[in-house]
């Protein structure tokens, strides 16, 4: 288990955007566990991502607190709300109509509904950037304009992955049911991994991803 947490803490040093040095990082039955804070909860989104993603991890435990640093005044709830509508005007692929926003606290509850997977992660991202939010919790529906198949969704995410130069499709398991893309596998690396996240985001159909794939964490030993 300690080279499973020297791996997860190697992750953690390698992503610039994360200050490692406050995270608890420790490793049981495969399930890793993250205590300590950090100063946005980007951070803290990201440190669960980039554990997830060290092969032999199974799933992820993430405790770290949201703990705003520096004297700067902490936004009000009101000002996390009116921030977010204002990047949703500012974006004109996202009808901010579309979109309710609650805050509580810095708690941050969207909901709504949306065309396609892309615009959820985008909002959601969007509300992840901005300073005084604590957690999000991402309740916006994924109704598609057209009814799409689970077998042509399929069929076009394993077109587009042996089409990508990036993408060594074959290492990659695809199962969609009920728009829900399933997708497991090991791949060579995290610019692999970008890829094909990318590629099954945007194709149209998809209402959500059940992500179990692993990438090969690779050292320069020399």
């Amino acid at each position: 288990m300690k080279e499973l947490e020297k791996m997860i803490r190697d992750r953690l040093t390698w992503d610039n955007s994360i200050d490692e040095s406050q995270i608890e990082i420790s490793v049981n039955d495969e399930i890793a566990t993250l205590k300590g804070c950090v100063s946005t909860y980007l951070e803290k989104v990201l440190a669960e991502i980039e554990t997830q993603l060290v092969p032999g991890i199974k799933s992820v435990v993430n405790d770290i607190e949201v703990k705003f640093m520096g004297s700067n005044e902490i936004p009000s709830d009101q000002d996390v709300r009116e921030a977010m509508f204002c990047l949703l005007d500012a974006n004109s692929e996202i009808a901010s109509n579309d979109v309710q926003v609650s805050v509580n606290k810095g708690n941050v509850i969207l909901e709504g509904t949306v065309d396609s997977y892309w615009k959820s992660e985008k909002i959601r991202k969007m509300a992840s950037q901005i300073k005084g939010v604590i957690s999000i919790l991402n309740k916006i529906s994924i109704i598609p304009k057209k009814n799409i198949s689970d077998e042509d969704i399929t069929k076009n995410l394993i077109k587009s992955m042996q089409n990508s130069v990036r993408i060594e499709a074959h290492k990659v398991d695809v199962k969609v049911e009920g728009g829900i893309v399933t997708l497991s596998g090991t791949l060579s690396s995290m610019s692999e991994y970008d890829a094909v996240k990318e590629i099954v985001k945007l194709t149209k159909g998809v209402i959500d991803i059940k992500d179990n794939l692993k990438w090969i964490l690779q050292y320069n030993t020399t």
